[in-house]
């Protein structure tokens, strides 16, 4: 009775757990053909919409080179065993270099397997027979995979405006979305204290400018002063020099003066000398003439005298007269005499006169030369101040002139490179790389020393164009992808143990963002790598050498 209810168990709660399972999102795996016994890889996207189940399938494969992919829409249901059925409601999206069947539709019956974290779907596929083709069956392996857009089917979807049709797509969308509203509300924020921030610099510039042009304007009235001050110690100087002129024409006019002085005094004293010569000479001859004339007389007398009593008389008589030209004589002399004093004394006061003068002007012409001298010594003072301050303001003209062309050759320098920056990274593959973020989207592991690239667009072919850059190192310059193969091979030394290839979107063609597939043989190992950027984001893809 026990085995039984087990087995009731096992019929009907099992079903309902794996309906219980959650089946949305992106199932990744092959599709094995019966009749070419060929691997094709496939993909399917489950959705759930109001308890309904929908979704897409994608299939791709290389041939000769070039990749062909085809995009159905697909029904999806549960069926009362849990099998999980997918049939196929329309082709919307393929390359196929034939026009594929109409009306054939591919029915999967697939079991799902949920062992721990790894999920899997697997069974048999048919397709319906038709007028021009026989029904083909083959077998479907695949595994659920979080990282949607590491897919071919998610991001053709997304170039074909599809992508939030899928359920999960669209909720990690509106997830992205509602982050993306926060960091642009945070951003608004952030841009308007930057925008504060912005109209606090420019106020600032404004005050440093206004400082500048004030410090224009102190030096322009700085170098008014200045000029004034060098124009008024020009008149000083004239001033000066017209005062040292005036001063030597009176030195010489009191010189000429003194010698006139002295050569009247000189003139006045011979010719008192001469006359007073003259005058004594004239008096010795006056006097030897009547001396001589009364002895005359005195001898006449005496010749005439009949006695000697009137000898006597005439002798008395001439002792008189010669005692009255005696005291004559003696008054005449103190009367020369005087006179003489009177010539010295004026002689003497002229003579001091001159030694007055001559010493007045030596006093004056030692203060002239003290005040010369310190006249001299201020100017040449001011001259040297004036030096010093228009030495100053030179080198502060130097200086704020030097910065001024340093900061204009700075901007000049500044729109010169970003002009040539501009010019350039319109010709130059990867100008802008350093400016994106780069974003590691996969990592793979190689033991090989090459390693064979292989690149295609990964949705519709839409014009995208990258450039691929190893190591730093330019490898592949503005590539246009396409279902056709770009294809290189990459050398590995034996001593370089990891390799970054950065895949650089040059454009985004007509459907952003850049979209490609990356297949990298490794040896015997095949691995698809799928990339996304744009012109803000490098993808990058690490490769790590397998240690033995």
């Amino acid at each position: 009775m026990s085995y039984c209810k087990y087995i009731i168990a096992v019929l009907f709660i099992f079903p309902q757990y794996l309906f219980a399972q959650d089946i949305t999102g992106l199932w990744k795996g092959t599709l094995y053909n019966d009749t070419t016994q060929q691997y094709y890889k496939y993909e399917i996207g489950i959705s759930k919409e109001k308890g309904k189940y929908t979704g897409f399938s994608h299939t791709w494969f290389i041939l000769d080179d070039k990749q062909y992919f085809g995009v159905k829409k697909v029904k999806v249901k549960i069926a009362d065993d849990g099998k999980i059925i997918v049939e196929d409601d329309g082709l919307i999206s393929n390359n196929y270099p034939v026009a594929p069947g109409k009306n054939i539709r591919q029915l999967n019956i697939l079991t799902l397997d949920a062992n721990d974290a790894l999920m899997t779907l697997s069974g048999p596929f048919t397709t319906n027979r038709t007028k021009e083709y026989h029904s083909l069956t083959g077998s479907i392996d695949l595994q659920r995979k979080n990282d949607f857009w590491q897919s071919a089917l998610v991001p053709h979807l997304k170039e074909l405006g599809k992508q939030n049709e899928l359920s999960f797509v669209k909720e990690e969308n509106e997830t992205i979305a509602k982050i993306e509203n926060e960091q642009k509300s945070a951003g608004l924020q952030l841009k308007q204290e930057q925008q504060f921030a912005q109209k606090e610099k420019d106020k600032n510039e404004v005050i440093k400018l206004q400082a500048l042009q004030q410090e224009e304007k102190n030096k322009k009235t700085a170098a008014a002063m200045l000029a004034k001050k060098e124009a008024d110690a020009i008149a000083e100087n004239e001033r000066v020099k017209a005062d040292l002129v005036k001063q030597q024409a009176e030195k010489e006019k009191e010189l000429k003066r003194i010698a006139i002085l002295e050569a009247t005094a000189k003139a006045t004293a011979e010719r008192e000398r001469i006359q007073t010569e003259m005058a004594l000479q004239e008096t010795i001859k006056k006097q030897a003439a009547e001396k001589d004339k009364a002895l005359k007389a005195l001898a006449k007398m005496e010749a005439d005298a009949k006695t000697q009593a009137e000898k006597q008389k005439a002798r008395e008589d001439y002792a008189k007269q010669q005692a009255a030209v005696a005291a004559e004589n003696e008054k005449e002399n103190a009367a020369r005499l005087l006179v003489k004093q009177q010539v010295a004394a004026k002689a003497a006061a002229e003579k001091k006169q001159v030694e007055v003068a001559k010493q007045q002007q030596a006093e004056k012409e030692k203060a002239d030369k003290i005040l010369a001298k310190q006249q001299a010594e201020a100017f040449a003072r001011k001259e040297k101040e004036q030096a010093i301050q228009q030495q100053a303001e030179k080198e502060k003209t130097i200086i704020a002139l030097a910065k001024q062309q340093a900061e204009l050759k700075a901007l000049t320098d500044k729109e010169k490179s970003s002009q040539s920056e501009t010019a350039t990274n319109k010709n130059v593959a990867a100008a802008n790389i350093t400016n994106r973020t780069t974003i590691v989207q996969q990592t793979v592991s190689f033991t090989s020393d090459s390693l064979q690239l292989s690149l295609y667009d990964n949705g519709e072919i839409d014009g995208d164009t990258v450039s691929v850059i190893m190591n730093g190192q330019l490898i592949l310059a503005k590539q246009g992808l396409s279902t056709t193969a770009i294809k290189k091979t990459i050398y590995i030394p034996p001593g370089m143990d990891n390799v970054e290839l950065v895949m650089y979107a040059e454009s985004l063609g007509s459907i952003p963002p850049n979209t490609g597939l990356l297949v990298i043989k490794d040896g015997k190992n095949l691995y698809e790598v799928r990339f996304s950027g744009d012109l803000q984001k490098n993808a990058s893809i690490v490769f790590n050498r397998k240690k033995e």
